[in-house]
């Protein structure tokens, strides 16, 4: 456990002195960082700049750029992903741009491929209230974590997958076959199991902003 702390902390001597840099200063740069992840924004036509002084800075305590990682962004023209999050210019319903996130299709599939493995047929000796309770921990967390911006179509899509999920893990838990609609619909599965639902998360979300 000492390894991320003793990074976190030399990676704290590269964000002091780039933000306290004449360079950082003139070209209006903030840095956002999590860990050892980070975003600079600066002013239009600045990022070249920035972007030199901190591999620059990098390179001074020892610390190495991933480049694959790495790159200059014009937005709102161009999009890029930070912590799960999309930010750039999209759209609403009305066809009206906007400049926003969006949860990033990384992080969708990531929490699908999640969901699948909760729901795989080695847990098919678990009960149903025990695959129940760790697809809630995964659910409740993630819609915790992902409630900036548009959600409505994540929510829904990751509520339909977990439902289809769960519903062909009990048919094969109890041998049945068939999809498990009528076996087990949504009363079953939200009221009598107590599945989370990302769709209420949401609801309740927006009341408690309103």
């Amino acid at each position: 456990m000492i390894s991320p702390l003793l990074a976190n902390l030399y990676f704290r001597r590269f964000v002091l002195a780039f933000r306290r840099s004449p360079v950082a200063l003139k070209a209006g740069a903030r840095l956002v960082n999590y860990a050892d992840d980070f975003v600079i924004c600066c002013r239009p036509g600045k990022g070249a700049v920035a972007m030199e002084k901190m591999r620059e800075l990098m390179r001074r305590i020892g610390l190495t750029v991933n480049e694959q990682k790495t790159r200059l962004v014009k937005v709102p023209e161009e999009t890029f992903t930070f912590l799960g999050y999309t930010l750039g210019r999209f759209y609403g319903k009305d066809g009206r741009p906007f400049l926003g996130t969006q949860i990033s299709k990384k992080a969708i599939s990531r929490v699908l491929a999640r969901v699948h493995e909760e729901t795989s047929t080695r847990w098919i000796t678990t009960s149903a209230e025990k695959r129940v309770e760790e697809l809630n921990l995964i659910l409740r967390g993630w819609c915790g974590y992902f409630d900036q911006g548009p959600v409505y179509r994540p929510y829904k899509l990751l509520r339909r997958y977990t439902e289809r999920r769960l519903r062909r893990w009990l048919m094969k838990k109890h041998k049945r076959r068939g999809t498990g609609y009528r076996q087990y619909p949504d009363e079953y599965l939200y009221e009598g199991l107590g599945l989370f639902n990302p769709h209420v998360h949401r609801l309740s979300r927006a009341r408690a902003k309103a």
